[in-house]
């Protein structure tokens, strides 16, 4: 028999409300209330989901964020910090200055913190399984964690669980997968590029736990995600799914999405580490029946040949799991903000993976990642066969008037340069768009070029962020 300390860290609440801040207050409650994850004079980090400014789902739901700090005043801890790191290509004060999170924050009793700000925020290195992350202090030194996730489709692990939030508190340098080739091992085979991945998101949970975790699927973007894409759609479910066990709260979130947790490689991985339960016998569910609030919900594409692109084929081999990720969130891209450019570009095809197969056409040949690249050296498309007839025996055999006598041709080969490599494994997006308006030029691609003018503007911002 558990002991009731035991049982009570492994309960998990499954909420069903009309309105996202009651069924939050319900959910506190039914886990023993606010108090048993805060106390007086706490300092608390609140983690949030932080991308792109595409606004909700894609980030953080507000009414979650402002009942979470109200509860904590109410118990009355001393600081509350909000933060995250984005994605690469963006930094949180931009992002805060599109959406207006650092004045709504501090309207509310909480700081938003740029994390970027390293003089401010200095990073502490930490060594865990032969690795170095560098972590920000604010969050080391926080008496308590509480995780907000967002939850939505996502194509590498079906949607993005606690595990994947917890990994955006170190910088995106130690977020990055560097390509390791092991002695003896097929790295595509293996997937190792994923299983380092799981490793590293594991790695940086382990190193500072969540104390309370909520996986909001009041809403969940499914179809493309984790982003806003034209095959994104928004799904109301006004389910919230929370506990103080990071794993435990993720298994019962894909069991209601109908993923079985023990295909999920983060789930597995933490059970064999025992850093979190996922047990269904060990998990005491509380609020709503699991049975109840199983959701039919439309994932992501299992294959990038299944992103019906206009005007565009797809052909693939082998890949690892960075490229398949970086090419799907490419394609969906181009998909959303090329609409009307596609029509122009008459044939192209996308190619990915070691050794896929043969292009139906020679033009407009985009070639994604150092794998596709380096396997295709020898494939026909590089070349162009051209057949010229022999002007001077053309010319004799006119005067002969022999109109029968076939003319002997030239066969000739050149390289074929309507070809696109994007370089990396896997190549960065911002330098896949740059790439794409280079070889296509601005005029043939305006609405990408608009894209592109758009994500500049956030690099600039970024850049006179740093320098001031």
């Amino acid at each position: 028999m558990m002991d009731q300390s035991n049982l009570e860290s492994i309960k998990v609440a499954i909420i069903k409300h009309d309105s996202v801040r009651e069924g939050l207050l319900e959910g506190i409650k039914n886990l023993g209330g606010m108090s048993k994850f805060v106390s007086n004079e706490d300092q608390v980090f609140l983690k949030i989901n932080l991308r792109l400014p595409h606004g909700f789902p894609v980030n953080i739901n507000f009414d979650v964020a402002k009942t979470l700090i109200e509860l904590c005043k109410e118990i009355g801890v001393r600081k509350i910090y909000v933060g995250s790191y984005p994605n690469k290509e963006i930094d949180t004060k931009t992002l805060s200055d599109m959406l207006d999170l650092s004045r709504y924050f501090k309207s509310i009793g909480a700081e938003l913190v740029f994390l970027e700000d390293h003089d401010k925020f200095p990073l502490i290195s930490i060594n865990i399984n032969n690795k170095e992350f560098k972590l920000p202090e604010v969050i080391l030194n926080s008496d308590k964690i509480i995780s907000v996730n967002q939850i939505s489709v996502d194509p590498l692990f079906k949607c993005t669980l606690s595990l994947l939030n917890s990994y955006s508190i170190v910088p995106y340098k130690y977020q990055a997968i560097q390509k390791i080739v092991r002695p003896g091992k097929d790295y595509l085979h293996l997937d190792q590029y994923k299983k380092d991945l799981v490793s590293n998101i594991l790695d940086v949970f382990s190193i500072k736990k969540p104390n309370l975790v909520i996986n909001d699927m009041f809403y969940i973007l499914e179809g493309a995600g984790p982003y806003i894409y034209k095959d994104s759609q928004i799904n109301k479910t006004n389910l919230l799914i929370l506990g103080k066990d990071a794993v435990a709260v993720d298994t019962i979130t894909l069991k209601i999405l109908n993923v079985d947790p023990l295909k999920s490689d983060l789930i597995n991985e933490s059970e064999l580490r025992g850093i979190g339960i996922s047990n269904l016998d060990k998990i005491n569910i509380i609020g709503e029946s699991l049975n109840d609030t199983l959701l039919d919900v439309k994932f992501c594409v299992n294959k990038l040949e299944e992103i019906n692109l206009q005007n565009t084929n797809i052909k693939t081999g082998r890949f690892c799991a960075g490229c398949y990720n970086k090419a799907y969130h490419l394609l969906n891209l181009m998909k959303t903000h090329m609409t009307k450019d596609l029509k122009y570009i008459i044939k192209q095809s996308f190619l990915i993976g070691d050794k896929p197969s043969e292009p139906e056409n020679p033009d407009n040949v985009i070639l994604f990642g150092d794998c596709t690249i380096n396997s295709t050296k020898e494939h026909s498309f590089r070349a162009i066969t051209i057949e010229r007839a022999n002007i001077l025996e053309e010319a004799k055999i006119t005067l002969k008037r022999a109109k029968k006598q076939r003319f002997q041709k030239k066969i000739k080969q050149k390289s074929n340069k309507q070809i696109l490599e994007l370089f990396g494994c896997p190549p960065e997006i911002p330098y896949c768009i740059k790439s794409l308006l280079n070889y296509y030029g601005k005029s043939e691609v305006p609405n990408l070029n608009f894209y592109n003018q758009l994500t500049d503007t956030y690099q600039i911002q970024k850049t006179i962020h740093k320098s001031g």
